[in-house]
């Protein structure tokens, strides 16, 4: 027998994703971007309300926002993630610079929402839309 070779395929059940991001209009923007992509989206605008969405359901990805303006802040969310058993995928955003201790892949904001439509894709391995 020889060497057989493995392919990874992709996912055919939609992925869900909660966007964590204070300001409104941006959330908005990137969830209906990632719905566009075919995820599943579940959003937060503040820390306390990620953690309630996160103690409740199974989310594969992360797009947070680390300088959310409401009580808590998105390093909480860190913690409350690194704490879990189960290893969730994140994708940080921020004004600020790239964090030192950044648990995923950082966008500086301002940003286009296509990019991280993109890169949750890669992160999840899931089609684009004109591959789907």
């Amino acid at each position: 027998m020889s060497a057989a070779s493995v392919t990874v395929l992709p996912r055919r059940t939609p992925p869900t994703i909660l966007v964590v991001e204070g300001d409104v209009r941006i959330r908005y923007r990137v969830s209906d971007e990632l719905r566009a992509w075919g995820f599943k989206v579940l959003e937060a605008g503040s820390a306390p309300e990620a953690l309630t969405v996160l103690d409740a359901v199974q989310v594969d990805l992360l797009v947070l926002a680390l300088d959310l303006p409401v009580a808590g802040s998105g390093w909480d969310v860190v913690r409350h993630i690194r704490e879990r058993p189960v290893p969730t995928k994140m994708i940080v955003t921020s004004e600020d610079t790239d964090p030192p201790d950044s648990p995923g892949p950082f966008v500086r904001k301002p940003y286009r929402a296509a990019e991280v439509a993109r890169l949750a894709a890669h992160s999840l391995n899931w089609p684009s839309p004109t591959q789907a």
